[in-house]
């Protein structure tokens, strides 16, 4: 009798067994061919295991979208982490051209940013570094000359320092100069 029941138990644990497996069979994606257990449970523990990366890349990628307030738009935050980090944003032409630049570069320069506003960078450097930051910023000169090649990080990144002219409300006060770090990004536009 204890044998029969022991037998029986152990039947009714491998029927609920294969029920669980042919259930997670049939959840697997792709699954049209009958599958043996163990070829099942391996499945399984790839997609789960797949499942698993997936969930924390997402929830990497949504930490590193929350760090922003809600409250503040995105133009607010910007401009608190440009000045947070004592810069701004500017855009120039491959000719020199500056063709948009960030408010924060008041408070840094003393220049409100309307009187930069399409005038050329080179009007706001030290005459000695005209050459050198003309001959980097021509595209065709980056595309050709080697020397160039010393401030690009990569294809269209580069890196650079030079002296920008500081604003003044006196016209006649003698000029000064403040050493600057460039970073930035080649983008074609139209």
């Amino acid at each position: 009798a204890y044998r029969a029941s022991r037998n029986k138990s152990e039947k009714k644990r491998r029927d609920q067994f294969n029920v669980l497996i042919k259930e997670l069979s049939s959840m697997l994606p792709g699954n049209t061919r009958k599958m043996d257990k163990t070829t099942v449970l391996e499945k399984v523990i790839g997609f789960l295991q797949k499942h698993n990366e997936v969930s924390a890349q997402t929830e990497i990628s949504e930490i590193q979208q929350d760090w922003k307030p809600s409250f503040l738009s995105n133009e607010e935050f910007t401009q608190l982490m440009l000045e947070a980090l004592d810069g701004f944003i500017i855009a120039v032409t491959t000719g020199g051209s500056i063709i948009y630049v960030s408010d924060s570069i008041t408070p840094l320069l003393g220049h409100l940013p309307c009187d930069v506003l399409d005038q050329n960078l080179l009007n706001f450097l030290p005459e000695q570094e005209h050459s050198e930051i003309y001959k980097m910023l021509s595209s065709c000169m980056l595309m050709t000359d080697s020397a160039s090649s010393d401030y690009l990080k990569t294809d269209n990144e580069l890196e650079f320092y030079c002296h920008l002219l500081r604003g003044s409300l006196n016209p006649k006060e003698f000029p000064t100069y403040e050493y600057i770090k460039f970073v930035g990004n080649f983008r074609s536009y139209s």
